[in-house]
């Protein structure tokens, strides 16, 4: 009686440390999976991202590319304005008409670039885009004859010169944003009204 009764607990125990055996092999088991299926989620969730930043590192080179063109075809249009209104007093057809393309052209690439731009580089577009709306609107006073011709003329003549700084400004910026050139300091010179900086012009 005594050996079966040894024999039976031997087995009890045997059984009871093969089922603790399955169940710990099955959650070691159950743990990898888990382990490995996080693993596997963070790395793609590592690729979205980097597909992320990727796409709109692409997107922000295009549109700083295509505002640094239509911002300097503007300014252009404008200098030339300037020079016309310098000679003749008023603009002719083709004059206007040249830079009512560039200016419209201008106007939607700084609206579109505003839903793209960095954080540092929005203070710098800010300030070009006072600059030319500025040098803009006395275009348009000149040109209409509702001006203080001598003072405007001017004014603009100052503004405009400043605008190629601002714009320069603005390139370098948007150059160091997409890590093509290291940051540096704002360009700033001494000035009548003292230490200017593109970056306090804001409009």
């Amino acid at each position: 009686m005594g050996a079966a009764l040894l024999a039976l607990a031997a087995a009890l125990i045997g059984g009871g440390v093969s089922l603790a055996s399955v169940f710990l092999t099955q959650r070691g088991a159950e743990r990898g999976w888990t382990l490995e299926h996080e693993r596997i989620e963070r790395h793609r969730e590592e690729d979205r991202i980097r597909e992320w930043d990727s796409r709109l590192l692409e997107e922000r080179r295009a549109v700083y590319t295509r505002l640094n063109a239509t911002a300097r075809a503007a300014r252009d249009a404008l200098a030339g304005c300037m020079h016309d209104l310098r000679r003749g007093g008023s603009l002719d057809e083709a004059r206007r008409a040249e830079l009512d393309e560039r200016w419209s052209a201008y106007v939607v690439q700084h609206a579109e670039s505003h839903m793209i731009v960095s954080d540092a580089v929005l203070p710098v577009v800010g300030a070009a885009n006072g600059s030319l709306r500025k040098i803009y609107g006395l275009v348009q006073r000149l040109d209409s004859g509702q001006s203080d011709r001598e003072e405007d003329l001017q004014e603009l003549s100052r503004r405009v010169e400043d605008l190629w700084d601002q714009l320069t400004a603005l390139r370098d910026e948007m150059r160091q944003d997409l890590g093509i050139t290291a940051r540096v300091e704002a360009p700033s010179r001494q000035a009548g009204e003292g230490r200017w900086t593109a970056v306090q012009a804001r409009f």
